[in-house]
């Protein structure tokens, strides 16, 4: 399993990366391209290596959401650096701002929760949230609508998660 842990662990050095690469909009955008790249690649890598036998270890259900988020986290602190734009880091962010803490809150009080998994309507808020970070580097002007967008599809998201997390959740009749 490393192979394709290593690749998910790729979106950390690329998010890095984009800090000190700002200003420079191909180069920006080859390295969200290559970091949306890893996040499509390690899942189907990981699977491959499963089917062959490889099964250990099996982190990837949450490496795989935490490299998303140091990778968007190091790209919001180089919009802040250069733009100081609030609303738009607020915005690109506002996902993680509100699931990590409810994530965090419904592992800590329960104690049999079923394993989270990503669904469609989170791989849809992750493209988008890689969509505006690589608009709002490379074409500041368009960063606002971009976020706009990001926001709401991960609003959609969290409250999806939130439903199917209650449901789960629920009391089963006998």
């Amino acid at each position: 399993m490393w192979p394709a842990h290593l690749v998910t662990l790729l979106r950390i050095p690329l998010g890095i990366w984009i800090g000190f690469a700002y200003g420079d909009t191909g180069l920006v955008i080859a390295l969200i391209s290559a970091a949306a790249a890893s996040d499509a690649a390690d899942g189907t890598l990981a699977r491959w290596l499963k089917r062959r036998g490889e099964t250990t270890p099996d982190i990837g259900g949450w490496l795989d959401p935490l490299a998303d988020k140091l990778f968007v986290v190091a790209v919001l602190v180089s919009i802040a650096i250069h733009t100081r734009s609030v609303l738009v880091i607020a915005l690109i962010g506002a996902r993680e701002l509100l699931l990590v803490p409810l994530i965090a809150i419904y592992v800590a009080t329960r104690r049999d929760h079923p394993a989270l998994h990503a669904d469609g309507f989170g791989k849809l808020a992750t493209i988008a949230q890689f969509f505006a970070l690589a608009i709002a580097v490379a074409h500041p002007a368009w960063a606002l609508p971009a976020a706009i967008v990001t926001a709401t599809v991960g609003l959609v998201a969290v409250a999806h998660y939130v439903i199917t997390l209650g449901r789960a959740a629920a009391p089963r009749d006998r």
